[in-house]
């Protein structure tokens, strides 16, 4: 299981409903095939573009196994031929034991790893002990990779400490890597540091496009950006020019990125993104309830930061 080392962009695909909220699988299977030719190196479920807690642990199978099947398709003998994707689905809960429920689910449906989110309902109680129990209880019984999932927006705040995390990342092999969204560079970097050596093969993952250049430069290996959805060979490119040394170049599509990740993840967040998706590519749809759609003042600033990629593909 430690084997499992994550490099490269990895978009957190959203779910997609009918107009009468229900799963709309077919569109999740054309988005990601569209998104399989642009360079990226797997798809992340079941995350907070996933609109995770609006699925049913039923609709998250679901969800898994049309990923997989996608997958297996691309890379069978018949299928195009192209290195394998990875495929990391969602799997935090409120309780250690749904989490651990959950993994097993996700794994026996195709998932390679697990992103878990820490449990935040009873913030209060969720001190260092408490946090170190629950991935270490989640990491022995996951019967695939854990990455550890820091997002702090989304977890009333709860921002996991470097030390917490090195910790994990140095006590148990099957915690490969951490996907983090608070954007705190200089954490990242210490994280790097202080795994150098002990665990070289863990993967530290930008949560944004917005901070995906700087998060590389301090020794990230790749990201999990919403805006890789929408813009995936630009986003991938992001990675490729820090990687060939063309800084300079990498430094100036960071920049022209930034104002638009920033409508899809900040302001906007899933409904942003899927309105993008809807004006781009002709799918996206609603988030599901109660998450409303944009707008028509929001579609209209969303088409102007869209407005100089139309051309892009």
């Amino acid at each position: 299981m430690s084997a499992l080392l994550l490099e490269g962009i990895y978009p957190p695909v959203p779910t997609f409903f009918t107009p009468d909220e229900e799963l709309d699988l077919t569109t999740l299977e054309s988005h990601l095939r569209w998104l399989a030719v642009s360079g990226i190196a797997g798809y992340v479920v079941l995350g907070s573009n996933g609109e995770a807690p609006h699925l049913t642990a039923e609709e998250r199978v679901l969800v898994i196994r049309t990923a997989r099947q996608v997958i297996d398709q691309l890379t069978s003998p018949e299928g195009a031929a192209r290195p394998r994707l990875r495929l990391l689905a969602g799997c935090g809960e409120q309780s250690t034991r749904a989490t651990v429920a959950g993994c097993e689910r996700a794994a026996q449906a195709g998932a390679d790893a697990v992103l878990v989110l820490p449990p935040f309902y009873f913030r209060g109680r969720m001190n260092g002990a408490a946090l170190l129990a629950h991935y270490r209880a989640v990491a022995e019984d996951s019967p695939v990779p854990v990455v550890i999932y820091n997002m702090p927006a989304n977890t009333a705040g709860l921002d996991l400490e470097a030390s917490l995390i090195c910790r994990l990342a140095e006590e148990h092999p099957n915690i490969i890597g951490l996907k983090d969204s608070a954007g705190n560079i200089a954490k990242l970097a210490q994280i790097v540091g202080l795994l150098e050596a002990s665990r070289p093969a863990f993967s530290v993952l930008a949560g944004s496009a917005g901070f995906l250049l700087p998060a590389l430069a301090v020794g990230a290996r790749g990201g999990v950006p919403a805006l890789a959805n929408v813009l995936p060979q630009q986003v991938c490119r992001v990675q490729a020019l820090f990687a060939s040394g063309q800084l300079d170049e990498a430094r100036r599509l960071q920049a022209r990125l930034v104002a638009l990740n920033t409508l899809l993840t900040t302001t906007y967040s899933v409904a942003g993104l899927k309105a993008a998706l809807q004006l781009l590519k002709g799918y996206g749809g609603r988030p599901r309830s109660p998450v409303l759609p944009l707008d028509e003042q929001e579609l209209a600033q969303l088409r102007t930061a869209l407005a100089p990629f139309i051309d892009e593909g």
